[in-house]
């Protein structure tokens, strides 16, 4: 199983036998471990340590490096990735995971000696008050180390002062002191910005400049995703990157970042794991974790579900915290090949999901369910919303007797939707996976709505891999037109078929983890001859049992279709005259005749058409200022307009064309 090389930072403590019996907190180094490691992590999927290579590379190796990122594990780990490389440059050595033994020993306290594998973690405020101290400032009261060695009678002379060989870590951070990662808390309680005192840091800073190397770790919480870079030599002086005359302020703490960097000519990187990628990270640590000890996986296991709910825990110590997890889930094992892991060993996750949800999107008092969405603001369908909620029902009465153990408790959660044009059947398959997420029964609410015909790839060999994505990347999946998977007879041609063959191996493997729907044009009320999902279903016997319910989305009636005018109105915040209903029945009651009537989507026509009538009629008035009130009324002369461009528009498509006469009566 593919896994990371390091799925922790290693930080330990020892103790220095001294008067105060001081503790050192250090980042351990895996002895084996080198930049290949790093680039084999990169490609695996921590691209948030992609910058990392070009400082290892570099011909003049850095000696002061300032690492910003937003969380110190994340700071930790770089650290370690850039150590090992700098350490064996070149080397092709990997990291071999640590027996229990040493694992252990990371947990107690050992006696400390400065070595390459060994690096001292140096708070930048205890820097900058040991720089002050030795200047004769009195700060013996700020920390409790400074307390005890004026009791002592004696001028207080750190560990680290004496690590002037190899490299050392010192930990900055602008407001949040330094986290906890390896860290007493009340050495890190002190509240001024780091960078008040710059000169005495400074000083502290160029003591090391003898050492190998020097980690400066800026800690910022706040730090975005789209942290900005700076220009490479190649954009300077060609266009891309010029100086002007504008004016230019600065920040405070990236004031003092520059000054830190230009004034000891570090070099810079930033860490940041991105919200688009860390999903896939934390799969990656589960999967290492799971390799460490020897864990298999039971067919169809599902990470995504454990990855988002470890990215919603407010908890900066992903790494830790997955860790603990997986600890957690096989506490009771005899032996970690007791059996396969399977998703229900982490059932217990689902304690900690309502108030993970909560604390990422406020109250749930302010939140609207799916489900509520659905049942009140859906216009009719009333036997569609039954048949959802009779699905989530037995998904959820199955997820009970799992617990309980109970065994048969297996369900597809694969589904048709057959209707006409229009009649909210996307929107309804993405409220049900929105409920299914709510209620715990799928991982995430990844949403995509894709055409069958897109499953076919450009040449042999392409159908599968992009069908098997489509089950990676989302876990709501509604494939509309399904019928044009296989043709208009139900056809299949090699594309066809590998499309299908891996359909029916993604169904069967996540045919409870995900929610698959395919939609499209058919049902009871339309003809043999245009039921295009009956040929689908015939095409491939595989997929139709795979299937378990069947939803069927009636046309609307006029006086649904009047409501659900009134109702994108009211959702674009116009203001309608309800003297218009009647105008629109009457309208509404022809076009449901209509064998190309498009339902919900005529609605939605006929309202946008009415507001071009409203821009028109608001704009002529040409006043200086629009009152809010101006802006919102559609009146039933603006609807009366769009009624009638909408009827002689359907005329002129409806048309047939004449035949043209030579000289002779056409017959």
């Amino acid at each position: 199983m593919k896994q990371l090389s390091i799925l922790k930072p290693h930080v330990r403590r020892a103790i220095i036998e001294n008067e105060i019996m001081e503790k050192v907190t250090y980042l351990h180094v895996p002895a084996e471990l080198d930049s290949q490691a790093l680039k084999k992590d990169i490609k695996l999927g921590a691209s948030q340590f992609t910058d990392l290579n070009k400082l290892i590379e570099k011909e003049n190796e850095p000696k002061y490096i300032l690492i910003k990122t937003h969380n110190l594990e994340q700071g930790y780990l770089a650290i370690t990735y850039l150590a090992a490389g700098f350490e064996r440059k070149g080397g092709m050595g990997l990291y071999v995971k640590e027996d229990e033994e040493s694992e252990a020993e990371s947990t107690n306290m050992e006696e400390w000696e400065e070595s390459p594998l060994k690096i001292p973690l140096i708070n930048g405020r205890e820097l900058e008050q040991t720089m002050r101290a030795d200047c004769g400032s009195d700060v013996f009261a700020c920390q409790d180390v400074f307390m005890k060695s004026n009791r002592a009678g004696m001028k207080y002379r750190p560990y680290w002062m004496n690590c002037i060989r190899e490299s050392i870590c010192v930990v900055l951070s602008g407001n949040n002191p330094f986290g906890n990662i390896g860290y007493p808390m009340d050495i890190f309680s002190m509240g001024t910005d780091c960078f008040e005192k710059e000169d005495y840091l400074m000083d502290g800073l160029n003591y090391f400049s003898k050492n190998k190397k020097v980690y400066i770790l800026h800690i910022d919480p706040h730090m975005q995703d789209g942290t900005e870079e700076l220009p490479d030599d190649s954009e300077r002086g060609n266009g891309t990157w010029e100086e002007d005359d504008a004016d230019y302020t600065t920040d405070p703490v990236k004031e003092g970042c520059s000054h830190l960097v230009l004034g000891l000519s570090a070099d810079e990187v930033s860490v940041n794991l991105k919200k688009e990628t860390e999903k896939n990270y934390y799969k990656l640590l589960f999967r290492g974790n799971f390799a460490a000890r020897n864990i298999s996986t039971k067919r169809g296991f599902s990470y995504d579900r454990l990855a988002n709910i470890v990215a919603a825990i407010l908890e900066s110590e992903k790494c830790k915290l997955v860790e603990n997890i997986v600890k957690y889930a096989v506490k009771d094992w005899k032996t970690p090949e007791e059996r396969p892991i399977e998703n229900k060993d982490f059932y217990f996750m689902d304690r900690f999901c309502r108030t993970a949800s909560m604390a990422a999107n406020g109250s749930a008092a302010e939140q609207k369910t799916a489900k509520d969405i659905m049942m009140k603001e859906l216009i009719g369908m009333e036997d569609v919303k039954k048949q959802v909620i009779n699905v989530v029902n037995v998904m959820k009465y199955n997820r009970i007797r799992e617990k309980m153990g109970i065994s048969g408790s297996r369900y597809h959660n694969v589904h048709v939707m057959l209707g006409a044009p229009g009649t909210a059947k996307t929107t309804v398959a993405q409220l049900m996976g929105q409920i299914m997420v709510e209620e715990r029964l799928l991982a995430d609410n990844r949403f995509t709505c894709i055409n069958g015909a897109e499953l076919k790839g450009m040449y042999v060999g392409h159908s599968a891999p992009r069908t098997k994505a489509l089950f990676e990347n989302y876990d709501i999946i509604v494939i509309d037109e399904a019928y044009s998977l296989v043709g208009d007879r139900g056809e299949n041609d090699s594309y066809t078929k590998e499309a299908l063959a891996q359909l029916i191996i993604e169904l069967e493997n996540h045919s409870a983890d995900k929610l698959v729907i395919f939609a499209g044009y058919g049902g009871k009320k339309v003809n043999d001859k245009n039921n295009k999902m009956k040929d689908f279903l015939d095409a491939n016997p595989g997929i139709k049992s795979r299937i378990t319910s069947t939803i069927y989305f009636d046309s609307y009636s006029p006086d649904e279709m009047v409501q659900i005018f009134f109702r994108l109105a009211k959702n674009g915040h116009y203001l309608l005259d309800e003297n218009c209903g009647e105008m629109l029945r009457a309208h509404f009651e022809k076009r449901v005749l209509d064998d190309n009537f498009g339902n919900g989507r005529e609605a939605r026509s006929l309202l946008e058409t009415a507001v071009i009538y409203t821009a028109g009629r608001v704009l002529a008035q040409n006043k200086k200022t629009y009152t809010r009130k101006d802006m919102q009324i559609i009146t039933c002369e603006d609807v009366r307009k769009a009624i009638e461009q909408s009827e002689y528009a359907d005329s002129i498509q409806n048309a047939r064309q004449m035949p043209k006469s030579f000289g002779f009566t056409a017959i």
